[in-house]
């Protein structure tokens, strides 16, 4: 999509609309307010045991995707608010390579993530909300492998329960773990491989742009759209789009992106929803200055679903992504964005049960079990070898404690296969924290 001033107008009329004086709320609407306070504090009671289905947004409307500490904000009626969360991970490898291959590799121990939220409640309609987040402790001259990035920033304008606008740096609204990545939402030590860096939707991913949100249909309905600026292809490889993320650093606004989502909730506790990305990526390497013919349309979709209730936690999705074969048939073989797959798929499904939730506990104690496939290379350029090693399936299983409902204690094994026979397995130990 090429950058157009017409992306731009939905923030003129969130303020025409704005401009017209509210109507007071009716008795009926006074009534239905109250009834959603009444049912998200017995969903947060539920919550309290580990075991209900996920809480509602705050009253104030919103933060629809975001979990509990991201979208603090939206529950305050003026001013600053403060949250955050962080984890630390212990990776124990093992000695031998799928095929038998006895090759040692270091373990490790890592203060993974250290994020704060922060947002600010300027009146009844307009808020600021963002993320900052240091990880491997951050960056300084003596460990300038760490990072400090800023993961979302945004304006929200909350013009009516079904239509809002949000503009700034936004996440975007694909998969679970993308928008919700904080240490409890997720039963694994780490993410799923399908929701990390060198997956099929590459969590975290943010981007700049503008789009609108709301919910619908007695809000059982919740829709997220954003124009996006789009991936650089000069950041691909083998493994897919990761590296063309540009976090909104100096990103290229030649061509813009269209992201979306929408989720149905039928009932408390059980979601469905889909997807999906669009948007030509320019080729950009470092130091390029002058604009490149090549481009490379990527088209990315997904399918989820989730069922929480009764002590139990279920997941399932399934991702694709396509790329315009012309562009990487136009750099080689022997140039990694050359190589990246034209086509990708993965998914995953999830299922664990909380076994203190019959003895009344507040305490939560979940085993879990989680498979997980995916093809990074199914379709490569004409030329290319696909990496057998892109052809890998995950079988993890684990358990999360949680002593408290915003602290996790978590251990999972990781049984890690692929077509080359190189795959490593691993036993992760992890502590995470959010409030």
């Amino acid at each position: 999509m090429q950058a157009s001033p017409t992306l731009f107008l939905l923030l003129a009329g969130a303020f025409a609309l704005q401009a017209q004086t509210p109507a007071p709320p009716t008795d009926s609407e006074r009534i239905q307010q109250l009834e959603r306070k009444v049912d998200a504090l017995s969903r947060a009671l539920e919550q309290e045991r580990g075991s209900g289905p996920a809480a509602p947004a705050p009253a104030g409307g919103g933060g629809d995707g975001l979990g509990p500490a991201a979208s603090k904000i939206y529950g305050v009626s003026s001013g600053v608010s403060l949250g955050g969360y962080g984890e630390f991970l212990y990776q124990d490898f093992a000695r031998k390579l799928q095929n038998g291959t006895d090759l040692p590799q270091h373990d490790s121990f890592d203060t993974l993530r250290g994020v704060f939220y922060v947002g600010y409640r300027f009146n009844d309609w307009i808020l600021f909300n963002s993320e900052m987040e240091f990880e491997h402790s951050g960056v300084s001259d003596e460990h300038a492998q760490g990072e400090a990035i800023l993961e979302f920033a945004y304006l929200d304008f909350l013009i009516t329960p079904a239509f809002n606008i949000r503009a700034g740096q936004v996440l975007l609204p694909l998969g679970f773990t993308n928008e919700q990545h904080e240490p409890p939402s997720v039963l694994s030590a780490q993410r799923p491989f399908l929701e990390q860096e060198g997956g099929i939707i590459p969590t975290t991913w943010h981007e700049n742009g503008v789009g609108v949100h709301g919910r619908l249909f007695s809000e059982q309905v919740t829709y997220r759209v954003y124009a996006v600026t789009a991936l650089n292809a000069a950041g691909f490889d083998p493994t897919g789009i990761t590296g063309g993320r540009q976090d909104g650093h100096q990103a290229m606004a030649d061509r813009f992106a269209l992201t979306g989502r929408l989720d149905w909730t039928p009932r408390p506790g059980t979601t469905l929803g889909a997807g999906f990305y669009r948007g030509s990526s320019a080729y950009a390497p470092a130091g390029a200055t002058q604009v490149s013919p090549i481009t490379m349309p990527v088209t990315l979709g997904e399918l989820h679903a989730e069922y929480k209730g009764g002590g139990w936690q279920l997941r399932a999705i399934y991702a694709r992504t396509g790329i315009g074969a012309a562009g990487p048939e136009s750099l080689g073989p022997a140039n990694p964005p050359g190589q990246v797959g034209t086509r990708q798929w993965g998914g995953y499904l999830e299922a664990g049960c909380d076994v203190l939730r019959a003895t009344g506990s507040r305490q939560a104690l979940i085993p879990f079990l989680r498979w997980e496939r995916m093809n990074l290379q199914e379709q490569v350029a004409a030329g290319v070898a696909p990496d057998p090693a892109n052809d890998l399936g995950i079988l993890t299983a684990g358990f999360s404690w949680k002593p408290i409902p915003q602290v996790a204690v978590k251990a999972s094994c990781n049984r890690i296969h692929n077509a080359a026979r190189t795959g490593r397995n691993e036993l992760d130990l992890g502590l995470g924290y959010e409030f």
